[in-house]
């Protein structure tokens, strides 16, 4: 009987074994990691660069532009950008100006059924600098009034962002087009347009751990079950 009993006991395990191993997978629950979006990439930037003194027609300083972004699977997404300018010129009243910009966005996302194309109006701040050897001739601007004539004058200013953008994603490759304002002070409290950008270029997207997951994952090792 009891050489019957272990028999049926051993059947039983076999056949628990069996069951357990043909189990599908299981969901995943919250202590999962959860991934999001991470892209980087660049691409060109035209930009009129300091549009009250850009007297001239036709005269937008092209810029190399590098990005990177981290979000998408939720509204929200958070951008990071840095833009450097080739070298203009303002006839007769400046001469090699340079520029470059570094700015943070946070951007609404608004995605199309297929998921893989999106609209996204942005707003955030930009550090701005404007660096250039002013002649003083042709100052319709009484610019004379704060700065030295045939001296290297640079500015530096804070901007506000406004813009919006387009993106379609071929598989990890996105390709983006997008549009800004920047809004700063430039003399005295009187706010205004500072520059008008445009630019486009690629982005390659990769996924790393949500910031709640990871700090989730800490919270689990390092003290809390």
């Amino acid at each position: 009987m009891i050489r019957y009993t272990l028999h049926i006991l051993t059947l039983i395990t076999v056949l628990c074994d069996q069951l357990i191993a043909s189990d599908p997978p299981k969901r995943k629950t919250k202590t999962d990691v959860v991934k999001t979006n991470f892209e980087v990439g660049g691409g060109l930037m035209g930009s009129v660069l300091y549009l009250s003194r850009n007297i001239q027609e036709d005269n937008d300083a092209l810029g190399y532009t590098i990005v990177a972004n981290y979000g998408g699977h939720k509204l929200l997404r958070y951008s990071i950008q840095y833009t450097y300018y080739k070298p203009i010129n303002i006839e007769p009243t400046w001469y090699t100006i340079r520029a470059n910009t570094f700015e943070f966005n946070t951007e609404i996302l608004a995605r199309f059924p297929n998921n893989k194309t999106y609209l996204y109006p942005f707003l955030g701040l930009s550090y701005n600098t404007f660096r250039g050897y002013f002649t003083g001739q042709n100052d319709y601007l009484n610019l004379r009034e704060q700065f030295k004539a045939n001296t290297t004058i640079k500015n530096n200013w804070l901007g506000l962002n406004l813009g919006t953008g387009f993106e379609h994603a071929f598989g990890p490759v996105v390709i983006f087009f997008d549009y800004r304002m920047r809004v700063g002070r430039e003399r005295g409290w009187s706010f205004n347009i500072m520059d008008v950008c445009y630019g486009g270029g690629l982005r390659v997207k990769l996924f790393m751990p949500t910031f709640k997951s990871i700090f989730h994952g800490w919270r689990n090792r390092y003290g809390r079950v």
